[in-house]
């Protein structure tokens, strides 16, 4: 039997889903808590038991987003057999292709990452301390096995997810076949890693 936790849960996954359906189609202005309360098959004012405004639904699901995009990242920390200079690659890669995929086959999705830059930055620089802390742990990784000689991971870290925007923000994907950036990220991450290199 389900907890009324998990129900709560299962009903906010819902809508999230739902609204993430209806925002990929018709960008957040254009998208009402009605809409979504009729995606979802409930009325709008059941709807606000769960979730006060539209803000905090597309909080909501760009939190999800940023969730899953640094699930990949740990997998790729986890996998065995990779060197840090693999594992830097592979993270880099794979966060342009999860992006890269969500917002080229949902373009008004655009529009909810400006929504929640402005109004949510607290969840955008919780996002950037852990993809910080995820680049940190391969620096460290690299520094053991000499590999890298990284006096300052934290610091490095930073230094590196703002080489990297590019490849890592939705923010400057618009425009840009998939295969054009892969070729750039990997000319940037090569850069990166001579300079990551221990002497």
């Amino acid at each position: 039997m389900k907890s009324e936790e998990q129900t709560t849960a299962g009903v906010k996954d819902q809508i999230l889903d739902a609204a993430h359906e209806r925002f990929g189609k018709y960008g957040f202005g254009k998208t009402t808590m009605a809409e979504i309360a009729r995606d979802c098959d409930m009325s709008a004012g059941n709807l606000y038991r769960y979730y006060e405004n539209k803000k905090e639904i597309a909080a909501g699901c760009a939190g999800r987003c940023m969730q899953e995009s640094e699930a990949l990242w740990r997998n790729i920390l986890n996998q065995p057999g990779l060197s840090p200079t693999e594992r830097l690659k592979a993270m880099i890669l794979a966060k342009l292709r999860y992006l890269h995929q969500q917002f080229s086959d949902h373009p008004p999705l655009f529009e909810l990452v400006l929504v929640v830059s402005a109004d949510h930055q607290s969840l955008v620089s919780h996002h950037m301390q852990t993809q910080q802390s995820l680049l940190a742990e391969i620096l460290a990784e690299g520094n053991r096995t000499g590999e890298f000689d990284v006096p300052d991971i934290l610091g490095t870290a930073k230094v590196i997810l703002g080489a990297t925007a590019k490849f890592i923000a939705p923010h400057f994907m618009g425009g840009f076949e998939l295969q054009e950036l892969e070729e750039e990220a990997k000319g940037v991450a090569e850069l990166l890693i001579k300079g990551l290199a221990k002497r």
